[in-house]
């Protein structure tokens, strides 16, 4: 089982060391500072920091699909809680979003010891200053052999998962990811009917995309801005 562990250490309501090792060699300190101050600040950044490591520095060697056959051993016991949805630390569950849909499955332990973590003077030290939107932010990127670079919601995987009608797999997140990476995608025609929706919600469907794979009539509806795209909904079309 991979395993990225965190330790977070307080300094101000701004400002937080979060240390981190991958095994017992590799590890390093992440020097965060939040743009709003919070008596919790140490949590918020220990979240902050584990999307980091995962999804921009991929400390464990590739970018996690799922969350099934990773481990994270926190600092934090809300963190934990939070990933089961059953922490009372309600403003947080913006900032744990990650943990339930695209690390669903991921197991969390936590431990307050400190064995092998990096010394902040002897290590290297990444500075890092974030906005509460980049730390609750819902939508991630995915790199596609047909779209390019595709930005998901949260609410696009909910939409997803309640409209498949061969029931919710077991790790919605994998599952759509998995469709939208297939090389065989392609564009196919809006309905009169959906265009004129979307006429209406948007005030134009020029900038409107359906794609498809060949053989399955489930369609996925992104929206173009730019060179920057994101899927706005999915549904089966019969």
């Amino acid at each position: 089982m991979m395993t990225l562990t965190t330790f977070s250490e307080k300094q101000t309501d701004s400002k937080v060391y979060v240390y981190w090792r991958v095994g017992t060699k590799r590890g390093g300190v992440l020097d965060v500072t939040l743009s709003f101050e919070h008596s919790d600040s140490a949590l918020i950044a220990e979240l902050y920091a584990i999307q980091h490591l995962l999804f921009v520095e991929l400390v464990l060697g590739r970018e996690p699909g799922s969350g099934n056959g990773y481990r994270l051993t926190v600092s934090k016991g809300a963190i934990k809680k939070l990933a089961l949805g059953r922490s009372d630390k309600k403003y947080a569950f913006k900032y744990s979003s990650f943990l339930r849909n695209r690390m669903a499955g991921v197991t969390i332990e936590v431990s307050q010891s400190k064995d092998f973590l990096p010394v902040l003077n002897d290590s290297l030290t990444e500075v890092l200053t974030v906005d509460s939107t980049d730390i609750a932010s819902e939508v991630h990127s995915i790199n596609t052999p047909t779209m390019g670079q595709l930005k998901i919601t949260k609410h696009a995987v909910e939409q997803y998962v309640s409209r498949l009608s061969s029931g919710k797999p077991k790790n919605p997140w994998l599952s759509l990811v998995k469709r939208l990476q297939h090389p065989r995608l392609c564009r196919s025609l809006l309905t009169d009917k959906v265009r004129q929706h979307k006429v209406r919600k948007y005030g134009t469907a020029d900038n409107i995309e359906e794609w498809r794979h060949p053989d399955d009539e489930f369609r996925f509806l992104v929206l173009k801005d730019g060179d920057t795209r994101t899927l706005v909904t999915s549904y089966p079309r019969c």
